[in-house]
């Protein structure tokens, strides 16, 4: 089945966000038998009518511009599927669709409807959508359970594991009949995704779950900073971050969730050798005698950020991001990671990343939040790290 993503022009990145929540939204819809998702812009508060879209598509997802919910777009959706507007009960002021079912946010306020028309499911968001998702894939599930020749997705589950932007290898034992049961598909974080069906056995996936082991961090699509997030409210630990070649971003990605506040308590993002030195304290005859992209210099970032922020945790990122820089030893690629922990725990990873500029930065950050949730699983379970470097 196809689906249609409809977004407002340059409205992407607030439409479907945290930035690593679009990938992880394709996974969701072809969890539910959606396998090709196409996107098409609309102008600002262009009119929409769902009716002059092919009927191949079996799903429209359409996202207001967050900035103007009840303009044009909204009524022409609205008039296009033969839709009104009524209160929300007897005693309340608040509008509804009727006719639809409502989608609400995480503090219950309807902000969006889904609705059945000729066929197929049309979605429409006042909010980002990635906000509404497991609303949203709530209430997909039920309308497609209700058809009659609703046929069970082949892959209907989804696991994320860990694999630092190389492919994912096989577990030993596994063989020519098992592979038929499951799809490996690479994400632009560098992570890779296994599809399977629910109908596989039990003892199957409890197997191929063990061989795994802790590089299985999610059995459903989930942005890793909402993992860590959660990991690191419940063990009640603090972050700092020590960034050069990613700018920021690992940070970024931490705050992006909902009371970030309550771990993450500094970034230091020291771009140049200098920056290094004076803010970080890394030393210069460290820097001139391993190079600024080097397993030393990004140890050195992760303690000192541990010491000058008084965190439980730090994890330090420094690398060649392109398109130069990169020499014979120390291609465009290369990144350094590092962390530490207040207990003395210590992990690191060297990573050769492919790509653009942007994807090298964002695996970058994608490994760095993989140190810290497994820092955090060694404060729950000491030697689930099984020592350093054990990536």
């Amino acid at each position: 089945m196809k689906c249609l993503l409809v977004l407002p022009l340059w409205s992407e990145s607030r439409s479907v966000d945290p930035a690593s929540g679009r990938p992880h939204l394709d996974l969701l819809l072809h969890c539910l038998g959606y396998t090709e998702l196409v996107v098409r812009e609309l102008e600002p508060d262009s009119p929409f009518d769902p009716g002059d879209v092919d009927e191949s598509f079996g799903l429209i997802l359409i996202q207001a511009d967050c900035r103007n919910t009840y303009g044009r777009l909204r009524r022409s959706v609205l008039s296009n599927l033969g839709l009104s507007l009524g209160l929300d009960g007897q005693a309340s002021d608040r509008l509804r669709v009727v006719g639809a079912r409502p989608l609400y946010d995480p503090s219950g306020i309807p902000s969006g409807f889904v609705i059945r028309r000729r066929g197929r499911i049309v979605a429409f968001f006042e909010r980002p959508l990635w906000n509404l998702r497991m609303e949203l894939i709530h209430v997909i599930r039920t309308l497609l359970h209700e058809e009659e020749n609703f046929r069970r997705p082949r892959f209907d589950i989804c696991w994320l594991v860990e694999t630092h932007g190389q492919s994912l290898n096989l577990p030993p034992g596994t063989g020519d009949e098992d592979v038929s049961q499951y799809q490996v598909r690479p994400l632009p974080d560098g992570d890779s995704a296994i599809m399977m069906s629910s109908v596989i056995a039990e003892e199957f996936r409890n197997r191929f779950r063990a061989q795994l082991g802790t590089r299985l961090y999610a059995l459903s699509p989930r942005p890793l900073e909402e993992i860590c997030g959660q990991m690191l409210k419940e063990t009640k630990l603090t972050v700092a971050v020590a960034e050069s070649c990613t700018a920021g971003l690992v940070a970024t990605r931490l705050s992006a969730v909902p009371g970030s506040s309550e771990y993450l308590m500094a970034g230091f993002i020291t771009y140049s050798n200098q920056a290094k030195n004076r803010h970080l304290d890394v030393a210069d005859v460290l820097i001139e005698r391993c190079g600024a992209v080097s397993p030393e210099v990004a140890l050195s970032m992760a303690r000192n950020a541990l010491r000058a922020a008084n965190t439980d945790l730090a994890v330090a990122v420094t690398g060649i991001a392109g398109p130069g820089g990169g020499t014979a030893d120390k291609p465009v690629g290369t990144v350094h990671l590092a962390a530490v922990s207040l207990k003395g725990i210590t992990l690191e990873h060297k990573a050769n990343f492919n790509g653009s500029r942007d994807q090298i930065r964002f695996q970058a950050s994608q490994t760095a939040l993989h140190l810290l949730r497994r820092l955090t699983l060694e404060h729950r379970y000491p030697g689930s790290t099984q020592g350093k470097n054990n990536l």
